[in-house]
């Protein structure tokens, strides 16, 4: 019986010293997720079941309103956060270091009318009041230069464009105010789970998909600051791989997610969950890969989102498209 015991308690210490360095091997990185998006869903849910972990990163989110999710990285808050794509150029543009090191989150909203409504496609728009809740979200610009592409029109100069607070924009399309709503990624979720009353006429990414293959990513990819990759590039390639696999994780595992984050993630109805599921099995929502091949086809949408006048320019991909090997 003594052996049993000095068996059991070396054992536990054994146990407790090998497990330390392993514990300590974990490394801290900060990042906001935005309320009220499906990245509630991906981030935590993900760490929750031992994503981040896995990869060797102690995963340390921050859930804030979106305007304060868009300054946690300028202001150096956090090192890397999935940012508002077209955003993250400009900014760029303008001097700042940064670096796109993974996928994410593609141009998931749609546009939608009411369901009787008379228009069946963006061309019926032209001179109609045309809504979205912001002119420089990433998904509202990359939207804008995909519709200029698609049909030679300018939803900014070619209808009676209205702007206002994500929740309004609902209100004023069931009211009739406007004519259309491009909305954020909850709205849209939110109007995709009411076919009896909402209908889409566009969807930007199936548009992309079918002239490059590819989804349009620039809703918000992964963004870091290129010193704090350098600082430590193998912490920076095991933090791009766990945000990539948060991605995948999710289209298996959204009910987990949504039972435990879903308020925050402003998944309000059984209906809701049931379209966030349906669209990740159909990798709607996700690029949840960072390649060549795909990104030629990310800097293909920039190219000509510059050539459309939505962008001034565009940066060089080989200086900021990093693949981390």
């Amino acid at each position: 019986m003594k052996k049993a015991i000095i068996f059991i308690v070396l054992g536990s210490i054994l146990a407790i010293f090998v497990s330390a360095p392993a514990m300590a091997q974990l490394k801290d990185v900060k990042t906001t997720v935005p309320r009220n998006s499906v990245f509630i869903l991906s981030y935590l849910g993900a760490k929750d079941a031992g994503v981040f972990s896995k990869h060797g990163i102690n995963l340390i989110p921050n859930p804030v309103a979106f305007k304060a999710h868009m300054a946690g990285l300028p202001s150096k808050e956090v090192p890397c956060a999935t940012y508002a794509g077209t955003a993250a150029i400009a900014r760029i543009n303008k001097g700042l270091d940064w670096v796109i090191v993974g996928g994410g989150l593609t141009v998931m909203q749609e546009v939608f009318v009411l369901k009787d409504s008379p228009f069946k496609s963006i061309k019926d728009l032209r001179g109609k009041k045309f809504a979205s809740w912001s002119t420089g979200a990433g998904a509202f610009k990359a939207t804008r230069a995909t519709i200029m592409d698609a049909f030679e029109m300018d939803v900014l100069k070619d209808t009676e464009f209205k702007q206002a607070a994500a929740p309004a924009l609902i209100k004023l399309l069931d009211r009739g105010d406007v004519d259309s709503m491009f909305n954020i990624s909850s709205i849209t979720i939110r109007a995709a789970s009411q076919p009896d009353k909402y209908r889409s006429i566009f969807v930007p990414n199936d548009y992309w998909k079918k002239k490059t293959g590819y989804p349009i990513v620039w809703s918000a990819p992964l963004v870091c600051w290129r010193n704090w990759v350098d600082e430590d590039p193998e912490r920076a390639k095991n933090y791009a791989a766990a945000v990539q696999e948060s991605m995948i994780w999710l289209r298996t595992n959204a009910d987990e997610a949504i039972k435990k984050h879903g308020t925050l993630a402003a998944v309000k109805t059984p209906a809701e969950a049931a379209t966030y599921k349906r669209w990740l099995k159909e990798k709607k929502i996700w690029l949840a890969k960072w390649d060549q091949e795909v990104i030629d086809s990310q800097w293909k949408f920039l190219e000509m989102a510059s050539k459309r006048g939505v962008l001034t320019k565009i940066p060089s991909k080989e200086k900021v498209a990093l693949i981390l090997k």
